[in-house]
C-alpha cells in the first residue's frame, strides 16, 4: 500500500517536472524571438551580476567561460519598451560595453572575450566623445591617463582616441567643469557628459607655499577664479574684485585713468601704519595693478591668521595671492585673441544751472544784496559792465544790435525792459566727457607630455573721462615647465609690463575743482583771443584747454619679474620646490609747466619750474620648502610643508627740481638757474623659516598648525625676530555616519575654528635706528639728527580668532558660508611727543591697541539648471566695526563729563576738541571709541521768521546780514538761516549766554563703511550669457565740500556756478526746505550757511551699484567649424553704471579719504580739500560701455 503510493507520487513528480521544464523552454524560445519591456541597472557589473539580474528580468539564459564571470562590465543601463532582444544586446555588448561578444545559440545568449581589441602591447585603443549637459560637444578638453601625463584633448566635434591599458582610469576636464573620472573596463568606447564646476568641497585653492582641497580647509580663505574676471570691462584687476570677496573691501579713492583701487580686509589692522594687506603674485610681493584679467588663473584671499600666518610679519593686514595661468601636459596649442572696444564717460554729474537759469537765479538776489547795483552793473558773472577783454561776457544788448552767433538773449530779471546777452558755457562736459577705451590680448597656451607652456600680450588704452588724463598698459607675460626626469621639474616665469600715465596737477581741487564751478557766462578766450583766467580772484581757475597748453605731465613705471623654480620628487608624497625671483620696477617722473605759449604768459606759474622723480626698487626672493603629502591605510592623511625664505630689497630714489630757466624752448633741467636734488639709497632684508603641518583622519576630524619666524633688518639686535604661530581646526559633520539621512538635504555641513598671530613690519627704515640730515655751523657743513633712535621697538602684532561654518543643500545646489572673526592688534607703534628739552620732537614707540571684529557670509544658489537654460545667484555680505583699546600714556587725561564733574576715571585720547565751560572732551582717536569717526556742526533747524532769528543763538562765523536791513552785524542770523545745535559744556560769552563756535561739534558719520557686500546673477539659455553684478556699501560718509562750492556762490562777487540744488532752499517762512536760504556769495557776504564741516555738506554715502552688465553669445560650433575655430563670442558689457546714492553731484560715493595711494583709510578728507599734501577725489567713476569679441584657434 505504502509502495503503491510513493509509487504514484513519483509519477507525478516526474510528470510535474517535465511539465515544467517544457513550460520553461517554450517561454524561453518565446522570449528570444518577442519583444521585451525592460528596465534594468547594475552599477559596477561583472558578466555574473549583468547576466543573473538579465536573466531574473526576462528569463533569458547566458552561458560564458568560468574565467568570464568575474570580469568587470562597468554600469549598464537598460530602459526599454518592445525591444527585441537582439536590439537590447547589440546596445549593451556595442556601446556601453567593450571587449566582449555575444552570440544567440538556440534558446541562449554565448558570451565570449573579443580578443581583437587588444594591442601587443596589452592597451586598448579607446575613443569617444565629450559634450556638456546640453549635449554640446566641448572643444579642447583634456582626456588623461590618471597618474600620467598622457593625455589628448578633443577635436572641433569633441571627439578624442587615446590609447591605454585596460584597467585605467581617464581623467575628463575642462576650464569651468567639474573633472571626471572614468574606468576604461576593457571599453573601446567611451562617452562623457560633463558638467559645470557646482561643487565647492571638490575645489582646490591655493595657500601659502602649496594648494588644498576646500573640503580640508579649515581656515577662511576667499577664492575668485580667473574666468569670472576674464574679459572684464576694467583697467585693473582691483576694479574687477569689488564686492566679490567677502570681507575684502574695495574702494576706488582716485578716479583718474590708470590709479587702482584700495583694499582693505577685515577693516585691517593698524591705527598708524598702513592698512593695506599685501599683494603676491606667483610666490612675489609686488603690486597686481599691471596685471591683466586674462592671465589670471585665481585669486585668493587669505583673511584669518591660520591662513595668512604662513607669511608672519607681512600678514596682519590679510594676504591677497594671485596665481597666472599655466600650460597643460594634455593640451595641443590654444590660441586666444580677445579684443574690447568701447567708451568710458562720467558715471554721475552735478546737476548745475547753465547760463540762462543763473542769471535769472543770481541777478534779483544780488539786487537784494549787499552792494547790489555795484554787483549788477560791474564786471562780473552776473553783472553787466563786461567788455571783449573781459572774462564775462554778461551785458545788455544795445539798440538794433544783432546777438552774436553763438551767444544768447533773455531780459533782465531785474529790469525787464532790458535785453541782456551772454555766452553759455558747460565747464563740467570740458573737464569730463566721453574718452575711447580699448584692450587686445592674445594668449597661447598647451603642452606636451614633457612640456607645458603659457604666454600673452596685451595693450590697454584709456584716453582718460577726466580731462588731462590718460592711462597706456603693455603687458607680457609667461610661463613654461619642464619634465626632465619622471621625478625632476624645472620651470621658469616672466611678466613684463610698461604703464604711461597724464596726470592734472598735484591738486586736484586747485585746477578741477575750481574749474568745475567756473560761471557759464565765463570765456576760455576773450574776443580778442587772449586766453582767460576763468575768476578774477582765484589764478588757478582755468579751462582744461589751458591746463593741457602749459602743462606738461607724465609719468611712466615699468616692472619685470623673472623667475626659476625647481621640484623634485624624492619618493612618493614627498618634494622639494625650489624658487628664486628678481623683480625690478623703475619709475620716471617728469613734470614740466610752460612760463609762456604762443606769446601767453602762464598767469599760475612762470618760472617755469621742472621736476623729474626717478625710483628703482628691486627685491629678490629665494625659497625652498619640503612638502609632504600622503594617505595612509585610506583613513589618516599627513600634509606638512617646511621651508627657509631670504627677502633683499634695495630702493633708490633721485629728485631733481629746477626753475629760471629763461626759454620754453629746451625744457629740461639744466636750463633752469634754481637747481636743487636729493636722493636717497634703502637696503632691506628679511630671513624666515616657516612650517605647517596638517592631519585628517577620514576626511571628518581636521587639524592644522603652522609657524613663521622672521628676522627683519628694520629691527635691532634684540627685538629683530618675530614668532608667528597659527592653528585650525575643523569638524566635517556631514561626513559623520549620523549625518547620513540628513545629507539626502543638507550634504554638506562643516564646522571651522582658528586662531594664531601675525604681524606688521610697515615702520620706516630709519625709525629704528634713527637719521641725519646735512645742516651747517657757520659756513662749515654738518650733520645734525633728525630722528631718534628706538632700539627697543618691535613689531605690531595682531592676534585674531576665527570661527565659521560651510554648509551646502541639495547636491551642493545651494551653499553658505559663515565667519565671525575677532582680532586685537597689541604693540602698535605711535610718535610719542618728546620734551622741548629734546633734540628732537618725537620718538616711535609700541604703546597702543585696537580691536577689530566682524562676521562674513556668502551664499551661492543653482536657482534652476536644466538642459538648455541655467540660472544661478550669489550674495556676499560682510559687517565689521573696531574699537581702540589703548593709547600711550602722554595722552592719558582726567575724564570730566559734559556737566563739568571730575569722573574719577582716565582716558586716553589724541586730538579731539575740548570744551571750554565744562572741560568735556570728545572725537580724534580715543580708547573705547571706534576709528574714522567725522565732527562738525550739526543743523537744529531752519530759522523761520526774524522772531526766531533774534532768538537765535549767537554765531561766531555768522557775518549777520539781513535782508530787511540790509546790515551786517557779526554773530546774529536771518530768517532762512541754519540754527545749528549747541552742545552742552560749550564755549559761553562775558554774559554766560550760550553761543555757536568751533566747539559745537557732533559726530555725524564714520569714513569706512560697516557693511559691504555684492549680488549676482548669471543666466544661460544655449549661447546666450546673461549677467548682472550689483555691489554696495553701507554705513560711511563723505564731506563733500564740492557740494558747497556750488551753494555758496562765491569766488570774488558770486563769480562761481550754481547747483540745481539751491532750488530746494528755503525761500518763505514756512518751507519745509532742505537747504538754508540762498544768499549771494555767502561765505563773505552772508551768514555762513554753507560750512564745509557741518552736517550739510556731511552726506551718508550709502550705495548700491550696477557694476556689471554683460550679455555674451558663443556662436554654433556648425557656424564656425569651417573656419577651424574652436570657440566665437561676441558680447557688450557695461561697468559702473549707476549709483543708487545720497551723495550729491559727481562725486563717488566710494571713498571719503584721500586720493593719494597712502591716504590714511580711516582719515575723512573733504573732496574740495585743497592741501597740497593730499587731495580729495572729486571726479566721479568712469562708465564704460564695452563691445568685445573673443576668438579661440
Amino acid at each position: 500500500m505504502r509502495q503503491s503510493i510513493y509509487r504514484k507520487l513519483g509519477v507525478f513528480a516526474i510528470a510535474v517536472s517535465l511539465l515544467t521544464g517544457l513550460f520553461q523552454k517554450a517561454e524561453a524560445q518565446q522570449a528570444n524571438t518577442g519583444n521585451y519591456d525592460l528596465s534594468l541597472s547594475v552599477k559596477s557589473a561583472t558578466v555574473k551580476t549583468f547576466t543573473e539580474a538579465f536573466t531574473q528580468k526576462t528569463g533569458v539564459l547566458f552561458s560564458y567561460e568560468a574565467g568570464l564571470a568575474q570580469k568587470p562590465m562597468g554600469d549598464i543601463n537598460i530602459d526599454v519598451k518592445g525591444a527585441s532582444l537582439t536590439s537590447i544586446l547589440d546596445d549593451v555588448f556595442g556601446k556601453q560595453v567593450t571587449g566582449f561578444k555575444y552570440k544567440l545559440m538556440s534558446s541562449t545568449v554565448v558570451i565570449t572575450a573579443d580578443r581583437q581589441q587588444v594591442s601587443k602591447t596589452g592597451n586598448i585603443t579607446v575613443s569617444g566623445k565629450v559634450t556638456d549637459r546640453s549635449g554640446e560637444p566641448l572643444i579642447g578638453a583634456g582626456v588623461l591617463v590618471k597618474g600620467t601625463s598622457k593625455g589628448v584633448t578633443t577635436d572641433l566635434n569633441g571627439n578624442y582616441t587615446l590609447e591605454t591599458a585596460p584597467d585605467a582610469v581617464l581623467v575628463y576636464s575642462f576650464i569651468g567643469y567639474k573633472d571626471q573620472e572614468e574606468k576604461v573596463l576593457n571599453r573601446s568606447q567611451i562617452n562623457v557628459s560633463i558638467s559645470e564646476d557646482a561643487n565647492i568641497l571638490d575645489d582646490v585653492v591655493v595657500v601659502g607655499y602649496g594648494t588644498q582641497s576646500r573640503k580640508s580647509l579649515t581656515t577662511s580663505i576667499s577664492k575668485v577664479d580667473g574666468n569670472k574676471l576674464y574679459a572684464a570691462p576694467v583697467s585693473n584687476i582691483g576694479d574687477a574684485l569689488k564686492g566679490k570677496v567677502t570681507g575684502l573691501r574695495v574702494a576706488t579713492n582716485n578716479t583718474i585713468a590708470g590709479n587702482a583701487p584700495r583694499f582693505l580686509i577685515r577693516g585691517g589692522s593698524s591705527i598708524s601704519l598702513s592698512n593695506d594687506p599685501v599683494v603676491i603674485v606667483d610666490g612675489v610681493t609686488r603690486d597686481m595693478d599691471d596685471l591683466n584679467p586674462n592671465d589670471i588663473e585665481s585669486i585668493e584671499v587669505l583673511k584669518d591668521a591660520a591662513s595668512a600666518g604662513i607669511y608672519g610679519a607681512r600678514a596682519s593686514n590679510g594676504v591677497i595671492l594671485v596665481t597666472t595661468k599655466k600650460g597643460n601636459s594634455w593640451e595641443r596649442p590654444r590660441i586666444t585673441f580677445d579684443a574690447q572696444v568701447g567708451w568710458s564717460s562720467p558715471s554721475r554729474k552735478w546737476d548745475l544751472m547753465n547760463a540762462r537759469e543763473f542769471l535769472s537765479f543770481v541777478r534779483p538776489a544780488i539786487a537784494q544784496g549787499p552792494n547790489g547795483s555795484v554787483i549788477l552793473n560791474g564786471a562780473n558773472a552776473a553783472g553787466t559792465g563786461n567788455k571783449d577783454t573781459d572774462i564775462f561776457t554778461t551785458r545788455y544788448l544795445d539798440k538794433n544790435e544783432l546777438v552774436k552767433d553763438g551767444w544768447q538773449w533773455m531780459y533782465d530779471p531785474v529790469d525787464p525792459t532790458k535785453v541782456l546777452t551772454f555766452t553759455d558755457t558747460d565747464w563740467q562736459s570740458k573737464w569730463f566727457s566721453n574718452a575711447l577705451w580699448h584692450k587686445e590680448y592674445i594668449g597661447v597656451n598647451g603642452g606636451s607630455k614633457n612640456v607645458k607652456y603659457a604666454a600673452s600680450v596685451s595693450y590697454l588704452q584709456d584716453d582718460g573721462m577726466v580731462a588731462m588724463s590718460g592711462y597706456k598698459l603693455f603687458t607680457m607675460h609667461g610661463n613654461t615647465s619642464f619634465k626632465i626626469t619622471d621625478n625632476l621639474e624645472a620651470g621658469a616665469a616672466f611678466d613684463m609690463s610698461r604703464q604711461k600715465k597724464h596726470i592734472p596737477v598735484d591738486n586736484y581741487y586747485q585746477c578741477i575743482g575750481r574749474g568745475l564751478i567756473a560761471a557759464p557766462t565765463a570765456m576760455e578766450k576773450n574776443l580778442d583771443g587772449e586766453w582767460n583766467q576763468l575768476v578774477s580772484t582765484n589764478k588757478n581757475a582755468h579751462s582744461p584747454a589751458w591746463y593741457e597748453r602749459f602743462y606738461s605731465r607724465q609719468n611712466s613705471t615699468s616692472r619685470h619679474s623673472g623667475a626659476f623654480n625647481l621640484k623634485w620628487t624624492i619618493i612618493d608624497g614627498l618634494a622639494l620646490n625650489a624658487l628664486y625671483n628678481r623683480f625690478e620696477q623703475n619709475y620716471i617722473g617728469s613734470y614740466y609747466t610752460y612760463g609762456e605759449r604762443d606769446g601767453v604768459i602762464n598767469t599760475v606759474s612762470s618760472t617755469r619750474p621742472m621736476t623729474q622723480t626717478r625710483t628703482n626698487k628691486s627685491v629678490d626672493t629665494f625659497t625652498a620648502h619640503l612638502s609632504f603629502n600622503k594617505t595612509f591605510r585610506d583613513a589618516h592623511h599627513l600634509s606638512a610643508t617646511a621651508g627657509y625664505e631670504y627677502m633683499i630689497q634695495n630702493y633708490s630714489v633721485v629728485k631733481a627740481k629746477s626753475s629760471g630757466s629763461a626759454s620754453d624752448d629746451v625744457p629740461v633741467l639744466q636750463s633752469g638757474t634754481n637747481f636743487e636734488a636729493s636722493g636717497n639709497d634703502e637696503k632691506q632684508a628679511m630671513i624666515s623659516g616657516f612650517a605647517r603641518i596638517g592631519y585628517d583622519f577620514r576626511n571628518r576630524y581636521i587639524v592644522s598648525g603652522s609657524i613663521r619666524a622672521d628676522g627683519s633688518s628694520k629691527f635691532a639686535k634684540g627685538n629683530r625676530w618675530g614668532y608667528f604661530p597659527a592653528a585650525s581646526v575643523a569638524w566635517l559633520v556631514s561626513e559623520e555616519p549620523f549625518w547620513s539621512n540628513a545629507k539626502r538635504t543638507a550634504n554638506t555641513f562643516k564646522l571651522r575654528l582658528s586662531y594664531g598671530q601675525t604681524g606688521n613690519n610697515g615702520i620706516g627704515l630709519y625709525d629704528t635706528y634713527g637719521a641725519f640730515e646735512t645742516s651747517s655751523y657757520g659756513s662749515l657743513p654738518t650733520m645734525v639728527p633728525s630722528k631718534m633712535q628706538n632700539t627697543s621697538m618691535k613689531w605690531e602684532t595682531t592676534t585674531q580668532l576665527d570661527a565659521g561654518m560651510d554648509l551646502s543643500f541639495l547636491k551642493d545646489r545651494v551653499r553658505f558660508i559663515f565667519d565671525y572673526y575677532n582680532k586685537v592688534t597689541s604693540n602698535m607703534l605711535f610718535s610719542i611727543t618728546l620734551p622741548d628739552t629734546s633734540p628732537y620732537s618725537s620718538v616711535k614707540a609700541n604703546v597702543g591697541s585696537a580691536r577689530f571684529y566682524g562676521f562674513e557670509m556668502e551664499l551661492h544658489s543653482e536657482n534652476i539648471s536644466t538642459k538648455n537654460f541655467s540660472w544661478s545667484t550669489d550674495f556676499t555680505y560682510a559687517f565689521t566695526k573696531n574699537r581702540v583699546l589703548s593709547l600711550p600714556d602722554e595722552y592719558m587725561y582726567d575724564i570730566i563729563d559734559e556737566d563739568g564733574h571730575v569722573t574719577g576715571e582716565k582716558g586716553w585720547r589724541i586730538g579731539g576738541y575740548k570744551l571750554s565751560k565744562s572741560g568735556y572732551r570728545f572725537g580724534g582717536t580715543a580708547v573705547g571709541e571706534p576709528l574714522g569717526r567725522i565732527y562738525g556742526y550739526k543743523v537744529d533747524h531752519i530759522i523761520q521768521n526774524l522772531d526766531e532769528a533774534d532768538k537765535a543763538l549767537y554765531d561766531a562765523e555768522s557775518k549777520g546780514f539781513r535782508v530787511s536791513d540790509g546790515k551786517r552785524i557779526t554773530g546774529r542770523k536771518d530768517a532762512g538761516d541754519y540754527e545749528w545745535c549747541n552742545r552742552k559744556g560749550s564755549a559761553v560769552d562775558g554774559k554766560g549766554n550760550e553761543i555757536i563756535n568751533s566747539e559745537d561739534m557732533f559726530y555725524l558719520g564714520s569714513v569706512v563703511p560697516h557693511s559691504v557686500g555684492g549680488l549676482n546673477n548669471t543666466i544661460r539659455w544655449k549661447g546666450l550669457t546673461f549677467n548682472v553684478y550689483l555691489d554696495y556699501a553701507i554705513g560711511h560718509s563723505i564731506i563733500n565740500g564740492q557740494k558747497m562750492q556750488l551753494l555758496k556762490n562765491t569766488m570774488g562777487d558770486c563769480n562761481s556756478s550754481l547747483g540745481d540744488i539751491v532750488y530746494d532752499c528755503w525761500k518763505t517762512p514756512g518751507d519745509k526746505s532742505e537747504y538754508a536760504r540762498y544768499t549771494p556769495n555767502d561765505s563773505d557776504w552772508g551768514n555762513r550757511n554753507w560750512r564745509g564741516n557741518s552736517s550739510v555738506m556731511t552726506e551718508k554715502a550709502d550705495y548700491l551699484c550696477i557694476r556689471d552688465v554683460s550679455l555674451f553669445y558663443e556662436l554654433p560650433q556648425k557656424w564656425i567649424k569651417p573656419l577651424k575655430m574652436q570657440k566665437v563670442t561676441i558680447g557688450v558689457s557695461g561697468n559702473t553704471l549707476h549709483y543708487f546714492t545720497g551723495v550729491t553731484g559727481a562725486i563717488s560715493p566710494e571713498s571719503g579719504i584721500g586720493s593719494d595711494g597712502s591716504s590714511d583709510m580711516y582719515q575723512a578728507l573733504s573732496t574740495n580739500n585743497n592741501s597740497t599734501s593730499d587731495t580729495g577725489n572729486l571726479m566721479p567713476n568712469a562708465r564704460k560701455i564695452i563691445f568685445s569679441l573673443k576668438l579661440v584657434f
